[in-house]
């Protein structure tokens, strides 16, 4: 929703080892002052569109961007760079938009496409955990977790370093996907105020559409064009009390700080 500008260029997910740049070979890799020296060459040759990314769809239309001729502003959107996110703004003076989503309708979004993502691969990286989430070691660490724990678990890992950042980057923006969902137009207005993006009736127009759709449930994995303000409780239909009681245990008071008690009732 923020690429639709025509300066705007979207980069799809860099850090994804399945199809974004060749250099990542492992999930959510935390990139610090330690390790830089293996990693900003690309990045700074992925911002200027001659990233080494593997031979993917999203890479054909990430090369054919060079060929644009106009000014070209990279827009990277990727969750899997969140640990990253503080070096890469700092580096590359970057602005950042953290997206939240509520642990039930995350959970919700990963079992209905059956995607996993074991936290105990975190433990492998000393920097990550001794930075960050070493207090959570022994959660990461435990064995035979079901798939509620398991997610939660993710959840928990990558929303406390996001919220470490937010405290001492005032001027990151953080937006939730359910008042995004809720206020279309509203919410992105703001966010292109604050990015300095010209919010036209082009934009109006696209984002009116693909949040107006009739169907609040997708029928494929990328269905873009949904009914967004149904989508906000639609985890209730895929989440059952007990799972919901093992997700909110899990991510505790980090979760109530944006999610409030009220939001995890099923009615």
């Amino acid at each position: 929703m923020l690429s639709w500008p025509l300066e705007v260029k979207y980069l799809s997910e860099p850090f994804n080892p399945q199809y974004g740049l060749k250099i990542f070979k492992s999930w959510f890799v935390y990139i610090n002052n330690d390790n830089e020296k293996d990693y900003i060459a690309d990045i700074a040759k992925l911002l200027k569109f001659k990233g080494d990314y593997r031979l993917t769809l999203p890479a054909l239309k990430y090369w054919s961007n060079r060929f644009y001729p106009l000014t070209k502003r990279p827009l990277l959107k990727d969750p899997i760079a969140g640990f990253s996110s503080d070096w890469l703004a700092k580096k590359f003076n970057m602005q950042v938009v953290v997206l939240f989503r509520h642990p039930a309708a995350f959970y919700a979004s990963l079992k209905r496409v059956n995607w996993h993502f074991d936290p105990a691969k975190l433990l492998k990286q000393n920097n990550l955990m001794a930075d960050h989430l070493e207090p959570l070691r022994d959660l990461i660490a435990k064995a035979n977790k079901s798939y509620a724990e398991e997610v939660a678990t993710a959840w928990l890992c990558i929303y406390s370093v996001l919220d470490k950042y937010l405290a001492k980057n005032s001027q990151w923006i953080m937006k939730r996907h359910e008042d995004l969902s809720l206020n279309p137009l509203g919410e992105f207005r703001d966010l292109y105020d604050k990015l300095s993006l010209k919010f036209s009736k082009r934009v109006e127009k696209k984002i009116i559409k693909y949040s107006s759709g009739k169907s609040s449930e997708p029928t494929k994995v990328m269905d873009l064009k949904r009914n967004s303000s149904a989508v906000v409780k639609q985890w209730f239909n895929h989440v059952d009390q007990e799972e919901l009681n093992t997700i909110k245990n899990i991510t505790g008071d980090l979760a109530l700080k944006y999610y409030p008690e009220k939001e995890w009732l099923k009615k």
